[in-house]
C-alpha cells in the first residue's frame, strides 16, 4: 500500500532521528525533518511523518475551528479529520477524568496538508512547547511563501 504525497509511514524503529526532536512527547515528535504524529494507523499503531514542506499549516483545534462533532478517538468522526489514537473526552490518569470541550480543543493540534482533503490530527501533551516548536520549522520551510 502507497502513502499519500506528502507522508511517510514510519515503524517503531524509525521514529528516532539522528538530531533529537525538537519537542516529543508519547503522541507527537517535531523534528527538523518532519512533523511525526505518532498512534495513527488503524491497527498497528505506527506513525505518520509529514515533511515541513508537505505543510500548509499547523493549528490548535480551538484555532482550527474544530466542532465537538469532528472529534474522535481515533480515525476520522463526522468531518476531514483522522485523529491519532488517544482518549479525547475521558481518561484514566489516576482515575476517571472527564475534560470539557475548551481543554480538549487547546490540547489537541490540526495540520492541513497542501493538496489534501483528509487533515490529520494528534493530541499533544505540552500545546505551548509544541507549538512554539511548531512555528520555528514552519517559519523555515515556508520562508518565501508570505
Amino acid at each position: 500500500m502507497s502513502a499519500e504525497p506528502g507522508y511517510a509511514r514510519l515503524g517503531e524503529d524509525e521514529q528516532t532521528t539522528v538530531q533529537p526532536p525538537l519537542y516529543e512527547d508519547r503522541y507527537l515528535a517535531v523534528t527538523r525533518a518532519a512533523l511525526i504524529i505518532k498512534r495513527f494507523y488503524f491497527p498497528t499503531l505506527s506513525a505518520r511523518a509529514i515533511p515541513w514542506t508537505a505543510i500548509e499549516w499547523v493549528r490548535l483545534a480551538r484555532d482550527a475551528d474544530v466542532k465537538w462533532y469532528e472529534l474522535k478517538m481515533w480515525g476520522m468522526g463526522v468531518g476531514t479529520i483522522w485523529w491519532n489514537c488517544r482518549a479525547r473526552a475521558l481518561t484514566w490518569d489516576g482515575g476517571p477524568r472527564l475534560h470539557g470541550m475548551g481543554e480538549i480543543l487547546a490540547t489537541n493540534v490540526v495540520v492541513k496538508v497542501k493538496g489534501a482533503w483528509i487533515r490529520p490530527g494528534s493530541f499533544v501533551e505540552q500545546p505551548e512547547a509544541a507549538m512554539a516548536a511548531i512555528g520555528q520549522l514552519i517559519y523555515r520551510s515556508h520562508a518565501h511563501s508570505e
